[in-house]
């Protein structure tokens, strides 16, 4: 008989109490930082029909939906008939769902509307490192606005994150899909092969630049190709559209004089979904091959719900390659365990020690108390476990004397403690 097995399906994982301890305090901390810029938390359902995730710009990641199955009679039906047996699928990023939640509820909403949402999102892809099969995402967006200000919000909103988070500074890399399109018309490249061209291009930060070359001239022969090199993969002087050119140099500028970012203008810089329409940009960490996060300007998205289209921009932070940043710095992965652990000294102590954690806490003071009966030696190594700041002793001699005993497990100070002053 086979056994079940006990470890998650490749792609999808379980976290140990201290990693859970440091996901949680970096989606508190993106969180403050988000509704400091005045950006309201939504949630979205992470079970979408069909019909709202096919078809929407989201370009190769519509090939990863994980499908759900049609249920009962209904799917007996569909095979009977040979059609798609699914009718329902996860959600594979959070702005398709925001569009989707927008286009019903922009009757209430305030206009602009500026939203954030933290989640898990899927995708039926190759797991690697800090790339997986169920992964989160840390979105902020502004709806309802054309105006180049909304990059210059989106991205200081995310660059304040990583501050918030000590994360070293990424480097800030903006396009525009009008430029992009204007060059790619320029070097001769036929509509039909536009898709295929930006699929190659964006490979450019993984994939050798020769081979990229190689495979251009393949696919569009080589006096496109020549052209596509000069002028998006070495960028040389951009002399195409001059709108979309001065509106990246005002956000840059903006950004510089406002956040005291840096940006850079990249031509070879293209984001996989379709649904983009303007600016594009991303942050490129460093200490990570791929980027830390990334967005851009969505102005068609809503009218792919029936209504008329909307301006909109957006970004999102790479929750996953945030942590394996945060998860390198050792204090930080030690974080996250009690202030206090309350051990029990005895039975006849134990409603005592119990008022106790329940006063700390309602002080704010996170407490653990020991859950049965064990020595104390036991009971200071199960605080050692959890990674505890402190452990109290409330024997019977501090009971009497209305003191406790307290331990600093870092340094191994030990001293007593009116219970009024530790209060």
């Amino acid at each position: 008989m086979n056994s079940i097995p006990t470890a998650p399906p490749s792609g999808f994982r379980d976290f140990l109490p201290e990693s859970c301890a440091l996901r949680t305090r970096a989606v508190e901390k993106v969180s403050a930082v988000y509704r400091s810029f005045g950006f309201a938390q939504i949630a979205t359902s992470a079970v979408e029909d069909l019909a709202v995730l096919l078809g929407k710009g989201g370009g190769e990641n519509e090939k990863l939906i994980f499908k759900i199955l049609k249920r009962g009679d209904k799917l007996e039906a569909a095979l009977a008939a040979k059609e798609d047996p699914a009718d329902l699928g996860l959600r594979f990023d959070l702005t398709l769902p925001l569009a989707r939640y927008y286009s019903k509820n922009k009757g209430t909403l305030p206009n602009p509307f500026k939203a954030f949402q933290i989640g898990p999102v899927w995708r039926a892809e190759r797991a690697q490192k800090g790339r997986y099969r169920e992964f989160y995402q840390c979105d902020a967006d502004i709806i309802g606005s054309d105006s180049p200000a909304c990059e210059v919000e989106v991205i200081s909103a995310l660059m304040a994150a990583f501050e918030v988070m000590g994360v070293e500074a990424p480097q800030v890399v903006l396009n525009d899909r009008v430029i992009l399109f204007a060059l790619l018309d320029a070097a001769g490249v036929p509509q039909d092969k536009r898709g295929g061209t930006c699929v190659l291009l964006d490979k450019l930060d993984k994939v050798e630049r020769a081979q990229i070359v190689t495979e251009l001239t393949e696919l569009l022969g080589p006096g496109p190709a020549q052209a596509l090199e000069k002028s998006i993969i070495d960028g040389d002087k951009i002399s195409v559209a001059p709108e979309a050119l001065a509106r990246l140099e005002w956000i840059r500028e903006t950004l510089k004089t406002t956040a005291g970012i840096e940006a850079r203008v990249s031509p070879s810089l293209i984001r996989g979904f379709d649904y983009y329409t303007g600016p594009v940009f991303e942050f490129r960490s460093p200490k990570l091959s791929g980027s830390l996060g990334g967005g851009g300007r969505y102005d068609k998205l809503t009218e792919k719900f029936g209504g008329a289209p909307v301006p909109a921009c957006g970004a999102s932070i790479g929750f996953e390659r945030l942590m394996l940043l945060l998860e390198e710095d050792p204090a930080a992965a030690k974080a996250g365990g009690p202030d206090f652990c309350m051990t029990v000294f005895s039975e006849e102590l134990r409603a005592q020690s119990l008022k106790l954690a329940a006063r700390l806490r309602q002080a704010g003071k996170t407490v653990d108390v020991y859950p049965g009966k064990a020595k104390l030696g036991t009971q200071f190594k199960y605080a050692d476990a959890k990674r505890a700041a402190r452990v109290l002793v409330l024997g019977p001699d501090e009971a009497a004397a209305g003191v406790v005993n307290v331990k600093e497990l870092a340094t191994g100070k030990e001293e007593k403690v009116a219970l009024e002053t530790l209060l």
